[in-house]
């Protein structure tokens, strides 16, 4: 450890060869009392320049009234005294101090003192908080999270004023530093649960982090699975919903999202709304969600069984509307529908790329546009339009945007499976599903529980749940799979 020395120039120096010294990098000098010189060090573009002037620079010029020169311990002392700041680190350590300075923080510097006072004046801007334009809710706070950290953890306490409430520090990157938290309430995630996801996040060594999704991919046990084993949100409502369960957050600064951990495949099709609104309601929505799983998964696989395989299981009007459409059609069934999934895709994805107005022109001009030509060039039958248009609506009920991508990319497995091996093709896939998400886990804790390994209490709350007053606080599906069942 490089620790500071009792000459002012030499500290100077010391500091400065362990930061970038870029234009905004200032050194201001002072002399306090006309006798001790002294150095106020600060990055510009991350402090409170007012802050600077009127709580640090002018009690130093101007409220010194004794001699201080005789002072042992001036640090301290003119920390104690004169500065104006509701947080102050007192140290030697030049990395810390460092490190503090490229947070925002400002650095006096004494002459003959070999410690620094470290005054808290962080103030980057950021946008205001807004409304998430992913995650739309009816009932229930619109807040969204943002870019800056400080802000979103005080969301979070907004929600949860729990002296159980607990929030650890990270550092991630060697190259870009950023920090991160982890919340979680001490007393409501299961201790195993909770040391496991420290012993991961402490494991993580990566040259630059950008993201909490990044961490997550790091940290995970399946990296090739395709399903997801945390939840992002932008919902500060989400999240501390989710604490409350016994979950955790991670989030780094620079990211406004939330990772939530552990988590279950049930929960992927749950909101917060759930809660608000009155049990057979919720229970409905829930009902309809799981139904859009199943048409995304299936429609398109039993629509080609139909047309490939098994067409005298098609009533015999619907056999009619569909040959009458698919009459001089010159592609084979499985590419018609495989080449409409793709350009749903591509439009889909073009959307999302370009400006929110520009976009959603793209997405439904483009649609209508490209669906009609096909279908008037005979190229694509108005049945197969249909079937397509019907399973892309489903994605939409969906609430999060992690297992709709995943979902989004089954189907197009399902369809090779019932293409080369008709119905049997798609009781495999199903039946391939089923045995990933059973082998699966989300940090020790099994990925389809409660269903499997099947805990009776837990059914109160999955693909229905029970009256409001019968759900436990915390989730029973949140532990570890060596657990014995309730």
């Amino acid at each position: 450890m490089i620790e500071l020395k009792s000459n002012l120039n030499t500290n100077v120096d010391i500091i400065s060869s362990n930061i970038p010294l870029n234009f905004n990098f200032i050194k201001r000098e002072l002399v306090i009392k006309n006798e001790v010189s002294c150095v106020i060090l600060y990055i510009s573009n991350l402090v409170k320049q007012e802050y600077i002037e009127n709580n640090i620079i002018s009690p130093l010029l101007f409220h010194v009234q004794s001699p201080i020169d005789n002072i042992i311990n001036k640090a301290e002392f003119i920390a104690k005294k004169f500065i104006v700041s509701g947080e102050i680190k007192i140290t030697k350590d030049v990395s810390l101090i460092a490190s503090e300075l490229m947070h925002g923080k400002c650095v006096v510097i004494i002459e003959n003192e070999d410690k620094a006072i470290i005054c808290n004046t962080v103030g980057t801007t950021h946008r205001a908080i807004t409304e998430s334009q992913v995650e739309k809710v009816i009932k229930g706070g619109k807040e969204a999270f943002i870019e800056s950290l400080n802000v979103n953890i005080a969301l979070i306490q907004q929600g949860i004023k729990n002296e159980h409430l607990k929030i650890d520090k990270y550092v991630f990157g060697k190259e870009n530093k950023a920090d991160a938290v982890l919340i979680y309430l001490d007393n409501a995630i299961d201790k195993e649960i909770l040391q496991r996801i420290k012993d991961e996040l402490s494991s993580v060594k990566m040259p630059q982090i950008l993201g909490p999704g990044v961490v997550t991919q790091i940290i995970e046990d399946f990296p090739y699975s395709i399903f997801p084993q945390s939840k992002s949100t932008e919902k500060p409502t989400k999240a501390v919903s989710d604490i409350l369960q016994g979950k955790a957050a991670l989030m780094v600064e620079g990211s406004p999202y939330a990772m939530i951990m552990p988590v279950v495949f049930m929960e992927f099709f749950q909101e917060v709304e759930d809660y608000g609104n009155r049990m057979i309601l919720a229970n409905f929505d829930r009902i309809i969600r799981f139904l859009a799983l199943v048409i995304i998964l299936t429609l398109p696989s039993i629509y080609l069984i139909l047309l490939q395989y098994n067409s005298e299981l098609t009533p015999l009007n619907l056999s009619k509307i569909i040959v009458r459409s698919r009459l001089d059609n010159p592609l084979p069934a499985f590419v018609e529908i495989l080449m409409m999934e793709i350009v749903v895709e591509v439009l889909r994805e073009g959307g999302l790329r370009l400006p929110t107005p520009v976009g959603q022109t793209l997405s439904i001009i483009g649609g209508i546009i490209l669906g009609q030509s096909a279908t008037a060039a005979g190229i694509v039958s108005p049945t197969t339009l249909v079937v397509i248009a019907i399973t892309v609506i489903c994605t939409f009920v969906i609430p999060n945007y992690d297992m709709v991508l995943s979902i989004r990319l089954l189907r197009f497995g399902m369809l090779a499976l019932t293409s080369l091996l008709g119905i049997l093709g798609l009781l495999l896939g199903i039946q391939l599903i089923v045995v990933k998400l059973m082998k699966m886990d989300s940090f020790g804790v099994p990925y389809l529980s409660p269903v499997a390994p099947l805990r009776f209490r837990g059914l109160k709350d999955t693909l229905i749940r029970s009256k409001i007053e019968n759900l436990n606080k915390r989730a029973v599906g949140f532990k570890l799979k060596e657990n014995k069942k309730e």
